[in-house]
């Protein structure tokens, strides 16, 4: 049986995306939000929801998931890891606010 490696860098890891990554990727871009509207049929709102990291107003994560990922293959970002890292962060703010909620 081969070993593992100890200390490894795992290369598959996602890092947290944020709202703001995804709106900074889409200005560089030089892509509206109406643009991404007409092509995703997502509203305007949602969309800004998706970038103001707006978690409680968001819709459920599977919708979710979709929605970033088709704005990410507009603008440019892996749309797999760029969804995964934001529902990273949004379950980690989740968590961390019912903490400190207590």
């Amino acid at each position: 049986m081969p070993k593992k490696e100890k200390n490894k860098p795992e290369q598959n890891k996602i890092e947290p995306v944020s709202g703001q990554d995804i709106r900074r990727q889409r200005e560089l871009k030089k892509i509206s939000l109406d643009e991404i509207k007409e092509k995703t049929k997502i509203g305007k709102f949602t969309l800004r929801l998706i970038e103001d990291d707006m978690y409680s107003s968001l819709p459920a994560p599977v919708y979710l998931k979709s929605f970033i990922k088709q704005v990410s293959a507009i603008i440019g970002l892996d749309p797999e890891k760029t969804a995964e890292g934001y529902l990273i962060r949004m379950k980690a703010f989740k968590k961390k606010k019912i903490i400190q909620d207590k």
